[in-house]
């Protein structure tokens, strides 16, 4: 007997012990795990005002809701509902078999934890006779009109079955849940059985969504800092502005030395020095830190330039017991003399420049005290810069990091998904779907659009991995994209023709060649096309043109359709943006389509324009470096 069997047996054999249950009379209203409507309840408990977006696209709470309603149907209950962890509390995003509104309900980690302690293990689900439920989770509870079947079996309204989905490191990132069996008890090894594969498959799909929503979200920064990082590489290091202007510096004031002093963001403190002559050992500057960065921030705020010597030990805001330390330290250095300059960028202080004598002979006349508070100002914002510059280095890597991990990761989960995927779709397309009743028929239907679904997103996220890798290798050739749009044009017939819509193709007689990957542009021409099919009526009109414009190369897709609003035409390249308008939501997508053209343009030098207006049709465009056509060198 399996472990699953067992755990039903024992949970049995406790029913029959405590007795029958009561009944519920007809009309009774008495709660059911699926979810809540208690949202304001919720809020309060959460914390008022929280709110944690369910997914970035629409496509995986279409994904997930597919999978709750093959639960609902093929499980045999007549509600089934998954729930995520989101922010401080456990979210509801999408339900069967339940009025509308759940989804984006939310219930406090307490009351979760609560009823894990309670509950006895079926394999991986868990279940809550109702004698044990606590009275918190029913303030959080839908309750449907039900009457409970009689005998030790029966499913009775309170009872509670969910299965935790974990993650890798074993954290309990959500749970699938089903009520209300439609046989009125409780599930069988059988049912069991198929429960438990729908837990597998339920945990899959929401680590797969959740680790989606979380490149989505990487993506989104690696985007926005890569500019930023590309000015930043190459540029001098706060040692290097330092090795720069050190030795002018020293000659320039007669000095013997010097150091200087940068304030970092963190509080922290970087010192380089220079001495004239060889031997030189760097002091240790830290026994002081405590006493001149004080001082500099002082000085900066007053613009003040200070002497000092032991004939000069009273400086403003210096105590005698500070400036005595000082003394000392410069005694056992061999300096007699200093001038201490702040260095700074608008009203923030950023560190000190020191330059040193051997003794007060000569002293610092007024003329180099000016020309110093001068100079501070100037290495101040070379500070400033330098600061920044590290900063963005150092961004520089954590970006590189995550974008080297977000290929891997993206490439990892796609391959490892095309296996089970392939698997799903070949049993589905095993089934003898004739013999099968109609509610049975439309389950499977329901499971090949999902498949389907679920196979698109993997394709564009592993292209659009591919195209926006940095580190990818891109050789070029001569491509012939004539013979590219027509080869799209020909793939793309059907599902025009499908919809009666007519397509007009306006190409050159020659050749069109370009520099480039023939696979890639392929996919670039062939997203713009069924874009322009997808998102035009039935009996629309298409226009496509390929034209030369001097030395560049243009591909144009006009259409009537559906048009994209103002406010949507911003974010069209950004990774799996869907647009608002509910016309466009309902046509099955990705939200990588655009994002994948734009890659690519840039890719071969190129760039994509779209203009559209709503509901009066959408007109987009790739212009490309185009090339001379030439003859392909002879081989050796």
């Amino acid at each position: 007997m399996t472990s699953a069997t067992v755990g039903l047996s024992r949970h049995i054999l406790a029913h029959a012990r405590r007795g029958p249950r009561p009944k519920v009379a007809p009309g009774r209203r008495t709660p059911t795990r699926v979810a809540s409507r208690r949202r304001g309840a919720v809020n309060e408990s959460v914390g008022a005002g929280h709110s944690v977006p369910p997914w970035a696209d629409d496509d995986t709470r279409q994904h997930l809701q597919v999978l709750v309603e093959g639960v609902a149907t093929l499980a045999g209950f007549e509600q089934s509902a998954i729930t995520l962890l989101r922010g401080d509390a456990y979210e509801v995003v999408v339900a069967a078999g339940v009025p509308d509104g759940f989804a984006g309900t939310r219930v406090p980690l307490e009351t979760m934890a609560v009823e894990m302690a309670n509950a006895d293990e079926w394999g991986v689900w868990r279940f809550v006779p109702h004698d044990r439920i606590g009275d918190e989770v029913l303030e959080y509870s839908h309750i449907p009109d039900v009457v409970p079947l009689e005998g030790p079996d029966a499913w009775h309204p309170l009872d509670m079955l969910f299965a935790p989905l974990l993650d890798d490191g074993g954290q309990m990132r959500g749970f699938l849940s089903v009520d209300t069996p439609r046989d009125g008890r409780l599930p069988g090894p059988d049912q069991l059985a198929v429960l438990t594969q729908y837990a597998g498959v339920a945990s899959t799909l929401v680590l797969l969504a959740l680790e989606r929503e979380n490149l989505a979200e990487r993506v989104r920064i690696a985007d926005e800092a890569r500019e930023i990082v590309r000015r930043a590489l190459g540029e001098p290091s706060l040692d290097l502005v330092v090795e720069a202007c050190r030795s002018t510096l020293v000659s320039c004031f007669g000095a013997v030395g010097m150091w200087l002093t940068a304030f970092d963001a963190g509080g922290g403190t970087s010192t380089t020095s220079h001495s004239v002559g060889s031997g030189y050992v760097e002091p240790p500057f830290s026994e002081i830190d405590d006493v001149v960065i004080r001082l500099a921030r002082r000085y900066w705020s007053d613009q003040y330039v200070a002497h000092f010597s032991h004939a000069r030990s009273v400086q403003p805001g210096l105590p005698s017991g500070d400036a005595e330390r000082l003394l000392a330290f410069l005694d056992r250095i061999g300096i007699g003399s200093v001038l201490f300059v702040p260095l700074g960028a608008g009203p923030e202080c950023l560190g000190f420049l020191v330059l040193t004598r051997v003794s007060d002979t000569p002293a610092w006349t007024t003329t180099e005290r000016l020309a110093a508070r001068d100079i501070g100002r100037d290495l101040g914002q070379a500070v400033a810069n330098a600061r920044q510059i590290e900063r963005e280095r150092a961004v520089a890597d954590r970006l590189r990091r995550l974008d080297g991990y977000r290929m891997e990761m993206v490439n990892t989960l796609g391959h490892e998904l095309r296996t089970p995927l392939f698997s799903m779709t070949a049993n589905l397309e095993l089934l003898d779907v004739d013999a099968l009743s109609d509610e049975d028929r439309l389950s499977v239907a329901a499971a090949n659009r999902g498949a389907a679904r679920m196979q698109a997103v993997i394709e564009d996220l592993l292209a659009m991995a591919q195209v926006a890798d940095p580190l990818r290798e891109f050789v070029p050739e001569q491509v012939d994209l004539r013979r590219v749009l027509l080869d799209v044009a020909e793939e793309c017939h059907a599902g025009a023709s499908a919809k009666s819509q007519v397509c007009v193709l306006d190409v050159p007689d020659d050749p069109v060649l370009v520099s480039g990957r023939p696979e890639e542009l392929h996919r670039m021409l062939a997203n713009l096309a069924s874009n322009a099919i997808k998102y035009s009526d039935h009996g629309g009109h298409i226009d496509v043109r390929l034209a030369r414009q001097d030395d560049k190369v243009r591909v144009t897709f006009a259409d009537a359709g559906i048009g994209i609003s103002e406010d949507d035409q911003h974010d069209l390249f950004r990774e799996f943006f869907r647009s608002t308008n509910p016309n466009a939501l309902a046509r099955p997508g990705t939200g990588l389509g655009l994002a994948i053209v734009e890659r690519i343009a840039r890719r071969h030098s190129g760039r994509v324009e779209v203009t559209s207006e709503l509901g009066r049709g959408t007109t987009a465009s790739v212009t490309l470096p185009g090339l001379l056509a030439v003859s392909p060198p002879a081989r050796p």
